[in-house]
């Protein structure tokens, strides 16, 4: 259908003429200058069509005084609402108030845009923002651009320069990051021991005075390169002994994994908690409660304003749901419980192998009535040098 923006704010009356009474009714139309907006022919040739509130009420007289049959089929347009919002305090309340949320929204901040940013995530730069006074909701007549940018300056490790550029209702941001400087390397004179027992069988000396020789037996704790130069001509001299030490160690790995154990049995029903977030402004929708007094799992899910079909509107939804559970005994089986022991046994191997080369593994399986053992003797190569500072006096 046509819109007339002309007839729906201040009002529009549709019109039916039966078949008979068409021409004497557009003669009269005609003789009295009275305008008709968007005639349609019906199938048994009679007409509709719509006009003004004041052309229609003279029309209507007119016909009446003269006998031509002349149906109205309603009224709408603004006016019409207006007066069915009259009838309903409460629709027209909140009317007035989505008008006064659109019209005074238009000064806050709806959305934040981050670019630039490689190492820090953008809720990390969302974070400092806040922190610096912009967040989703400020108020922008009052926000001062070039001192929230030298805010986030002062207060940033991170950022090194920062753009803030309003668009409306959006802040455009463009972060550079500063570089990134590498950690300082420690300067207190140490040694170098051992960390495991084991048999030496690579020995590699980048700073110190090596105290072991390759194939050499040494022992946990044992002095393996050595920080202090002693020296008869200049005495003792300090330094942070560096190197590697390979040696071929012996690893033990225990894995118990009991019969019985507690799991989680969850009751029927639950609670939940639905809160509207909009701009920084919280209201609850909605609460669920029960009457669970035990243990419960609480899932936290925020619902951004894309999954509610807009990407636009501020507004999010933070859905809370509590589902109470109790404890109860459970039994394995031995063939389950030893699944679990190697499948444990698996990934405590693919941890140490990032560390270590491993060259032989030795397992050993055993059920009690109460739990299954697994033990792994594991032979393997790895850097047994770890750095012990000294205390060294003035």
């Amino acid at each position: 259908m046509r819109l007339s923006i002309f007839l729906f704010l201040f009002g529009e009356r549709r019109l039916r003429v039966e078949r008979e009474s068409c021409a004497a009714v557009l003669d009269l139309c005609l003789q009295d200058s009275l305008s008709l907006r968007f005639p349609q022919w019906e199938e048994d040739g009679g007409l509709c069509f719509s006009c003004s509130l004041r052309t229609a009420k003279r029309l209507l007289r007119l016909c009446h005084a003269r006998g031509l049959a002349i149906e109205d089929l309603g009224s709408q347009g603004l006016p019409m609402l207006f007066l069915r919002l009259l009838g309903r305090p409460g629709a027209l309340v909140g009317a007035l108030l989505a008008l006064a949320l659109i019209l005074l929204s238009q000064s806050f901040l709806w959305d934040i845009r981050v670019r630039g940013n490689e190492r820090m995530t953008t809720a990390e730069v969302l974070s400092e923002l806040r922190a610096c006074g912009l967040f989703t909701g400020t108020y922008l007549p009052g926000l001062d651009v070039p001192a929230l940018e030298n805010r986030v300056l002062i207060a940033s490790d991170g950022i090194a320069w920062i753009s803030v550029n309003l668009s409306g209702t959006v802040a455009e941001v463009q972060v550079v990051e500063g570089i990134q400087r590498p950690p300082k390397e420690p300067t207190a004179p140490a040694n170098l021991v051992a960390s495991a027992d084991g048999q030496i069988e690579l020995l590699q000396v980048y700073r110190g005075q090596s105290v072991v020789k390759v194939g050499q037996a040494v022992r946990r704790g044992e002095l393996l390169i050595s920080g202090i130069y002693d020296s008869s001509l200049e005495g003792y001299r300090f330094t942070r002994a560096a190197g590697e030490v390979l040696a071929r160690t012996e690893r033990h790995i225990h894995v118990e994994i009991p019969l019985s154990y507690e799991q989680k049995l969850y009751a029927e029903g639950e609670c939940r908690e639905i809160v509207l977030n909009f701009f920084d402004f919280s209201l609850k929708i909605f609460k669920k409660a029960g009457n669970w007094e035990g243990s419960c799992d609480i899932i936290e899910r925020d619902i951004g304003s894309a999954s509610l079909g807009t990407s636009v509107l501020p507004v999010h939804l933070l859905v809370t749901e509590s589902l109470p559970y109790r404890m109860q005994t459970a039994v394995r089986t031995p063939e389950e419980a030893s699944a679990l022991a190697f499948a444990q046994l698996e990934h405590e191997l693919a941890a140490l192998s990032r560390e270590a080369e491993l060259l032989e593994k030795r397992i050993t399986v055993s059920v009690t009535d109460t739990a299954v053992l697994l033990d792994c003797t594991l032979r393997c190569i790895e850097n047994i040098a770890v750095q012990a500072e000294l205390e060294v006096d003035g």
